[in-house]
């Protein structure tokens, strides 16, 4: 018969083993040194980069940490801080992104790589980055005020955290992880006392530079379809042109909401809008992201699907061929603007819940922003607007809603639209010509006896 007795005896020396060799673990753990902050070569363009998620999943039961109570957790037994191992028991956590997200764009800025486009009205959704990073953290130890001489230090509490980052690179054009890269790292930190998340934060940004000095990384990033991206040329090869015939006659602003679509994409959802017969959508690049094929939702409630057969992501804009189903297209109005005239929006701010929503507003001013022309005007739209018409008060097309600067305490109505001109040619779209109209020849005069005898 067994001694259940002894074994408990065993299991629990065992046990206090393991902790006293996470104790001491613990205890002496140090940071490795700082890793520098990387730089790409200033002739080099990279791929627009975004991060998505952060998973932290140690090893359930494990001790992680080494701190006082009073920092990590609260401890209403004692009122005096105390040593003591916290165990990791919370299994899979996906972290709060915003505070990560920050991190790695910050990093990213300065190397000089390219990041998502944070001011673009699609921000929520797929934005113009085809590259998602996301990391799931292993392994992470750390130590938060182990040698504390005095808790309420006024020149910061000392921690220390180490992590082991696993990274995978998606791609929404190649629909594939296209790299997995595994960094270790960490950092010394000092800060006030209540938190562990800033020490884990700073061990973050120090796993994130050695992503960016990854090899691996750094041909994800700096490769596309054919091969290294370079500088763009001074002259773009041109485009065969497409041709598109636009309706006869302008729209009414009121009828102009059936020619409204919200476009549903791999990543998200936007506006674009029907300009021919031949079933051409225009909307933004940001819109359709790296997707081949969207759903196209009309304001009856029809859905149908579309294939992108062109973008053009500096200009971003892009072009969409579907059904018209008989449909009638909005005319565009080429030339300038004129500030202060009355213009129209539409599109879906807040998704297919509040499809086709019609503002009206003025145009503001012209801009001009890194050689790209802009109509600028208080109109109000936000996300979901992406991609949707600016119409003049007949109902033209004067421009495509791209981007709104919504920075804190600035006054609302700072929103900005792809001038439609810019985006025919930026995708090589030529209206098709009228058709020639023959002239009526006058009736031929006749004599007298002639008109009678016609007559009879």
């Amino acid at each position: 018969m067994r001694n259940w007795g002894w074994i408990a005896i065993i299991a629990a020396l065992l046990a206090n083993a393991a902790e006293a060799a996470d104790y001491k673990t613990l205890r002496s753990l140090t940071a490795p040194p700082p890793a520098r902050s990387p730089s790409i070569a200033p002739e080099l363009k990279t791929r627009p980069v975004e991060f998505v998620k952060a998973v932290v999943e140690p090893k359930n039961g494990e001790a992680w940490a080494l701190a006082y109570y009073s920092i990590a957790i609260e401890d209403p037994d004692s009122p005096l801080p105390r040593l003591g191992l916290l165990n990791w028991n919370a299994g899979r956590i996906q972290a709060d992104t915003s505070g990560f997200a920050r991190i790695f764009d910050e990093e990213l800025k300065a190397a000089g790589f390219s990041t998502a486009a944070g001011g673009s009205l699609f921000a929520e959704g797929a934005s113009n980055a085809d590259l998602k990073v996301g990391v799931l953290i292993d392994d992470m130890k750390g130590r938060f005020c182990a040698d504390c001489p005095n808790i309420f230090n006024p020149k910061g509490i000392p921690a220390t955290v180490v992590m082991t980052a696993n990274w995978e690179v998606y791609s929404s054009l190649d629909r594939k992880v296209v790299a997995k890269v595994t960094t270790s790292g960490g950092a010394d930190y000092k800060g006030p006392l209540g938190s562990t998340l800033p020490p884990i934060y700073a061990a973050f940004r120090d796993n994130v530079r050695r992503l960016l000095a990854d090899d691996a990384f750094r041909a994800v990033v700096t490769t596309s379809i054919g091969g290294p991206v370079v500088a763009e040329p001074a002259t773009r090869p041109a485009l065969t042109a497409i041709s598109f015939t636009p309706p006869s006659a302008a729209t009414p602003v009121g009828l102009a909401t059936k020619a409204v679509a919200v476009v549903f994409a791999a990543d998200g959802s936007g506006s674009g809008f029907l300009i021919s017969s031949e079933g051409y959508v225009l909307t933004n690049q940001h819109v359709v992201g790296g997707s081949k094929y969207v759903k196209l939702k009309w304001s009856n409630g029809e859905e149908g699907l579309g294939e992108v057969v062109r973008v053009d992501a500096r200009r971003d804009v892009a072009l969409i061929k579907t059904s018209s189903a008989g449909r009638s297209a909005l005319s565009v109005r080429g030339g300038g603007v004129q500030q202060g005239e009355g213009v129209f929006a539409i599109g879906s701010p807040l998704g297919e819940t509040l499809q086709n929503t019609m503002t009206k507003g003025i145009v503001s001013a012209t801009r001009t922003d890194h050689g790209l022309a802009f109509i600028q005007s208080d109109v109000a739209i936000t996300h979901g607007n992406s991609g949707g018409p600016l119409l003049d008060e007949k109902g033209q097309v004067i421009g495509i809603a791209e981007s709104v600067i919504e920075p804190a305490g600035s006054p609302i109505g700072l929103n900005f639209f792809i001038p439609i001109d810019d985006a025919l040619q930026a995708l090589g779209l030529t209206p098709a010509p009228e058709p020639e109209r023959k002239a009526v020849e006058p009736a031929k005069k006749t004599s007298g006896p002639a008109r009678r005898a016609a007559a009879h």
